[in-house]
């Protein structure tokens, strides 16, 4: 027990306990740092200010989301519409039920529970502030582009409901507060699902963190009932589930995906996809993609999830060996197609076939064919086919 809360206190601090500081060790004479105070190294404070940052931002953004909700009913209500509901196929295939209390539980506990295990199964107390950070950046992005949204289209409200009022500005505010801890419920709060953020960004945690199959199997079958629960409670149109689920998920992949490409961008110095086989031509021609999308948000990405912090902290001579092995992993790739004798035939078999030049004359054009292969020298000299060149012949470049 004494080892691992020495253990712990190391991993915290970067440093001893004080009953435990060598006599020899030298007496530094600094002005304290207010890391010195908290007794945390400054690469951790520097983490958990970002997430405190990351924090403050989710609640300004969910502040204003709550704005545009009640907004929205204000809308519908000065609208005229005849508040009827949209025929949606989920409405016919689900029976409605007046629960609303269980799509609100499954969404808590899912939540809930995911954000728990993955925290608690994180290996250090660094990769818990990172994960916290990363899922309130990612639910602070889904969440604004919630806001928009709901600003630019108001839908009919699913259910039988009395719109909100917005009033004043702190009558918004205790609004807004209530529909965040669900004491109140809106209208039009519809494109897309904020419950199906929060069902599909639990369901992706335990797929990214989770190392059990039968825990991640779990969460499918836990998040499909309450996507489910939200369509037959009437609280969202089948339409706001999928959407939120599909942006959902793209949100998260788009951000893994850039976490992926500043670490190879810093250890590997690899900016394009195409660096990674060394062979420009090569990538073009199988991928055809000359610009890289997403390319402008790894400096963002890098800032937000705390990138630049953690890659201080290793040596130069890390990044060096990295990009060393690198490089020996594409010489030996290159040096391996040299090697395949089949496929250098092929290729300048296909080099050999497409070097055609055609010249123009007074009445007539002539194609004549340089080194054809070998299998059309042999038709030719049995006699089959048009005549052509052998392949002693040569044409000047000139042509």
């Amino acid at each position: 027990m004494p080892s691992l809360l020495r253990d712990s206190w190391r991993e915290l601090t970067g440093k001893f306990p004080r009953n435990n500081v060598p006599s020899n060790s030298p007496d530094t004479s600094r002005s304290p740092k207010f890391s010195d105070f908290l007794h945390l190294t400054p690469a951790l404070l520097e983490e958990l200010k970002r997430l405190l940052f990351a924090a403050l931002a989710f609640i300004i953004v969910g502040m204003i989301v709550t704005f545009n909700i009640q907004w929205s009913d204000m809308r519908w209500k000065n609208s005229g519409d005849d508040m009827k509901p949209l025929v949606d196929l989920g409405f016919k295939v689900l029976p409605e039920t007046d629960k609303i209390f269980l799509a609100d539980l499954f969404m808590l506990t899912l939540l809930g529970g995911s954000i728990c295990f993955t925290l608690f199964m994180a290996d250090s107390h660094r990769a818990r502030i990172i994960i916290a950070r990363r899922i309130i950046w990612i639910l602070t992005i889904l969440v604004s582009f919630r806001g928009i949204t709901l600003s630019v289209t108001t839908l009919p409200s699913p259910k039988n409901c009395v719109p909100l009022h917005p009033g004043s500005f702190f009558n918004m505010v205790n609004q807004g507060v209530q529909l965040i801890l669900g004491g109140l419920k809106a209208c039009t709060d519809n494109i897309y699902s904020g419950h199906s953020i929060f069902i599909t960004t639990s369901v992706l945690l335990f797929r990214v963190y989770c190392k059990y199959p039968l825990i991640i199997y779990y969460s499918y079958l836990h998040g499909i009932t309450g996507l489910g629960l939200l369509i037959a409670t009437r609280l969202h149109y089948t339409v706001d589930v999928l959407l939120a689920v599909f942006i959902t998920y793209a949100v998260h992949s788009i951000y893994y995906m850039i976490v992926d490409l500043c670490i190879e961008k810093h250890f590997l110095h690899i900016r394009r996809a195409e660096e990674r086989l060394g062979d420009k031509d090569l990538y073009q021609r199988a991928a055809q993609i000359p610009n890289m999308l997403n390319t402008s948000w790894v400096g963002i990405v890098r800032w937000m999830d705390g990138l630049d912090i953690r890659f201080k902290l290793e040596d130069d001579d890390v990044v060096t060996h990295t990009t060393q092995f690198a490089n020996q992993i594409q010489q030996q790739v290159l040096s391996r197609r040299k090697s395949n004798p089949t496929t250098t035939t092929d290729q300048q078999q296909q080099q050999q076939q497409q070097n055609v030049v055609v010249t123009s004359m007074s009445e007539m054009t002539q194609v004549v064919v340089v080194n054809p292969p070998e299998n059309a020298l042999q038709r030719n000299d049995s006699g089959q086919g048009t005549s052509t060149i052998r392949p002693s012949t040569t044409l000047s470049t000139d042509l």
